[in-house]
């Protein structure tokens, strides 16, 4: 492994050391220190070039205490569940008929759906990109949000909440973060739904975590974004 360097210490107290590297290998080096993770410790976290910023502006008015007590109390299954009803009585009562019918499977599945993988490309000239390979101290990959302590700005859920989300989509989907750019988080995902109905219930999740299904799937309906998470890898998720 490269030298490292201090890239911040968080609010949480946590020292996030990391080094450089390009998209060309970033990922072999994620591969690499995540199956070391068990004895390090240290959780590794693709970042662009800009995120180590963001380290030092964490957004959140959540204290860290709070954001811990969060993580460990919530249900991350339960607060997505929560999400989708309170979306559903807000819709008019046609649009709402409309998704609990897409829900139940009643919706038209598109045989070419977008499915972007990681963002980790080539600059406008062909070259890789910079990325930075951070090493966060995290007892478990969960509790990145919680370390990291950011988050809370808009629809971006606060750190405790985060969490607690994080570790659903780890226990039922095996889902691991491995990409952060700020807004911007992509996981890699051992256990992606495998059914149509599988799948149109996590699309229903997606849909109350994040904003992205518009950006990186291009879905214009639930069951055009259960397409796309269907047996896939990767999951891209951004906030506004």
């Amino acid at each position: 492994m490269p030298p490292t360097e201090r890239l911040a210490v968080t609010l949480s107290g946590a020292q996030v050391t990391g080094f450089a590297a390009d998209s060309d290998t970033a990922l072999d080096w994620w591969r690499r220190l995540r199956s070391a993770y068990p004895e390090t410790g240290l959780w590794p976290l693709l970042m662009d070039g800009d995120a180590p910023e963001y380290l030092q502006d964490p957004c959140t008015h959540v204290t860290v205490e709070e954001s811990l007590a969060q993580a460990y109390a919530l249900d991350g299954a339960a607060v997505l569940a929560g999400a989708g009803e309170r979306q559903l009585a807000s819709y008019d009562r046609a649009y709402a008929a409309e998704i609990r019918a897409e829900l139940a499977g009643g919706g038209k599945w598109r045989d070419d759906p977008e499915r972007p993988g990681l963002d980790l490309g080539y600059d406008w000239n062909g070259r890789p990109l910079a990325i930075t390979v951070a090493l966060v101290p995290a007892a478990e990959p969960w509790l990145v949000p919680v370390t990291l302590h950011y988050g809370g700005w808009n629809g971006y859920p606060d750190p405790g909440e985060h969490a607690a989300i994080m570790r659903h989509f780890l226990e039922e989907y095996g889902a691991e973060p491995v990409y952060w750019s700020g807004p911007n988080l992509d996981y890699t995902v051992a256990r992606p739904p495998a059914t149509r109905p599988d799948a149109l219930a996590l699309a229903w999740k997606y849909r109350q975590y994040n904003d992205g299904e518009y950006d990186f799937y291009l879905a214009d309906t639930l069951t055009d974004l259960a397409a796309a998470l269907l047996d896939n890898p990767v999951w891209r998720t951004w906030w506004d």
